[in-house]
């Protein structure tokens, strides 16, 4: 058994000449050589391509493979269920949820330097998602009625909590103790239009002492973070 000098091909006994280049058997040249060495520059060229790449061009390749896939995977799943339901049921859910999750990475790949209209957008994109959820499932109401509060109070909480990270000077244990803070006012508000929504009355519980049992240690990292006037580096901290 022989190979082809020039192009690799394997040549069987009986065969005088390589049927693809038609390059004599056991005749030997020198362009293997140089088409080596250019078929490893062109593959090194596709490894290195990638680093080329600006940060830019990395996230809106990164949207672009995702709007790929969402839709792919909503068009297949319709018809999915087109074909076992003669309708459009249950497919209705993740496409939904992909053009939800599409509307969040655009927001990230395009606002990702600004805070505030990155929130929004979230804040939209998210808000769109609980009301279709409730739309094509039930249509109770729970979408606008109990979501939209709850996902709003989150989303003024993380406002609040970005901007005092903005206007700090001192980036350490100051900031996990607002952040502690807000989770406990979040654990509230959840309660609150939970019971409201359910019980039309006002009856806070689990979310006080969920809420008090934060309140000392936050109260303990602005302590740790004001007495000893130092800052120090979350990252560090925990070794990051």
């Amino acid at each position: 058994m022989s190979f082809c000098n020039y192009c690799g091909v394997e040549l069987d006994i009986d065969m005088t000449s390589c049927p693809l280049c038609g390059l004599s058997a056991g005749e030997k040249t020198s362009v293997p050589c140089a088409s080596k060495s250019k078929q490893v520059n062109f593959e090194s060229e596709i490894q290195n391509g990638g680093k080329n790449l600006t940060n830019a061009q990395k996230r809106k390749l990164f949207w672009e493979i995702s709007g790929i896939i969402l839709l792919s995977g909503s068009i297949a799943t319709m018809i999915i269920n087109l074909i076992l339901n003669k309708t459009i049921t249950w497919s209705l859910y993740n496409i939904v949820v992909s053009i939800a999750l599409f509307a969040n990475i655009s927001c990230f790949i395009f606002c990702l330097n600004k805070a505030f209209f990155l929130v929004l957008g979230n804040l939209f994109s998210n808000a769109l998602l609980i009301i279709l959820l409730d739309l094509i499932s039930s249509n109770t109401g729970w979408g606008i009625k109990l979501g939209i509060p709850i996902l709003v109070s989150l989303y003024a909480l993380l406002i609040m909590v970005l901007w005092i990270v903005k206007i700090s000077k001192h980036h350490g244990f100051n900031i996990l103790a607002v952040i502690f803070l807000a989770i406990g006012i979040f654990l509230i508000c959840t309660e609150f239009f939970i019971s409201f929504y359910f019980k039309n009355a006002i009856q806070l519980r689990w979310s006080i002492i969920a809420g008090s049992c934060l309140i000392p240690i936050s109260t303990l990292l602005l302590f740790v973070h004001y007495r000893l006037k130092v800052e120090i580096k979350l990252r560090r901290f925990f070794d990051i």
